[in-house]
């Protein structure tokens, strides 16, 4: 069922395997009714959000290139176009830090709703309509916080040396919020178990 559609928060701890287009978390199954969080062909962070009606409504797309093999990111995406601010209506986190360079900014009008990011829609991880765009790599902690738009500080914080780490959510999640911590691989199927206490579990396809 529908959520919040003007105000939602997304985080996961992401660490990459390969370059190319690669979709993090999609909303929708059909053209112009899916929004997606990406890593575009450029290994650029984005967010699409389309109208519904064969046009796309906003987009943003960081500067910033994701292509260390190496490193884990904190990545953070928040969805607020209650917003009286244009330009924080989406806004993009990196290891607690809000980027502030990029290289496409259609800022969503006032109120606009997601289409269809936390519709009553399928949503799925990983992929683009579960079919494409597979992402190479490795996700943890991958949190949907349902009509909240939330600070870095409510998943992570910088230790004595100024590393961002990990930290546990401790507020609410909405009807529609998940937590998917993939620590549980009793069985293939567990790996999508939503411990937030929603039960919004996702099925594990291809995964053993």
């Amino acid at each position: 069922s529908a959520g919040t559609r003007t105000t939602w928060t997304w985080s996961c701890w992401v660490k990459r395997s390969s370059t190319g287009q690669q979709f993090l978390f999609q909303g929708g199954n059909t053209d112009f009714n899916d929004d997606g969080i990406i890593f575009d062909t450029s290994d650029r962070l984005s967010l699409s959000i389309h109208n519904g009606s064969n046009a796309l409504a906003a987009k943003l797309t960081a500067a910033m290139l994701f292509r260390d093999f190496a490193a884990w990111y904190n990545i953070q995406v928040v969805f607020d176009t209650t917003n009286s601010t244009a330009d924080d209506r989406i806004r993009f986190y990196v290891n607690g830090s809000q980027l502030t360079a990029f290289d496409t900014r259609t800022n969503p009008s006032q109120n606009l709703v997601s289409h269809d990011i936390n519709d009553a829609a399928t949503h799925t991880i990983g992929a683009f309509r579960g079919s494409q765009h597979f992402f190479n790599g490795y996700l943890a902690d991958m949190y949907f916080v349902d009509g909240s738009a939330l600070e870095p500080t409510s998943f992570g914080a910088y230790d004595s040396n100024g590393v961002w780490q990990a930290a546990a959510y401790s507020g609410t999640y909405g009807t529609n919020g998940f937590h998917l911590a993939f620590g549980d691989s009793s069985s293939d199927a567990a790996l999508g178990t939503d411990s937030s206490g929603n039960d919004n579990t996702f099925t594990v396809n291809n995964i053993t």
